[in-house]
């Protein structure tokens, strides 16, 4: 009897541990999670509609991001899985707006983005 085995390889992505990278021509804003602060640089980013964000995790533990519930424009939007040290999650905001967030792990790191549409004014 001989026993046949396989090995299966998962792709792996070094540069974004989650969410999806944006379109190629998108301008990407970077927002920073500083090692030993807890705390977003800058917690407060306005960009306009269909800009890019990356947050990058240059702390020594995991970051999850999060829209803060029942606040901003779509509470549901942004969410992270935790963006492991030394990795990048990116999303784009295609509608105009508020978006506060926050890491669900660590209450006190808060940031927001604020989304300008075609006349400059969140909607």
């Amino acid at each position: 009897m001989a026993i046949v085995g396989c090995i299966v390889v998962a792709p792996v992505v070094l540069a974004q541990e989650t969410g999806t990278s944006p379109e190629e021509g998108t301008v990407v804003h970077e927002v920073r999670i500083p090692k030993g602060a807890a705390m977003f640089i800058p917690a407060l980013l306005t960009i306009k509609a269909g800009e890019a964000v990356t947050w990058i995790n240059e702390d020594d533990r995991g970051h999850p991001v999060a829209g803060i519930p029942g606040q901003g424009t779509n509470d549901k939007e942004i969410f992270s899985q935790p963006i492991a040290p030394g990795k990048s999650w990116s999303h784009t905001f295609k509608k105009a707006g508020e978006y506060p967030y926050f890491c669900y792990i660590h209450y006190v790191m808060m940031g927001a983005i604020i989304v300008e549409g075609d006349q400059g004014q969140p909607n």
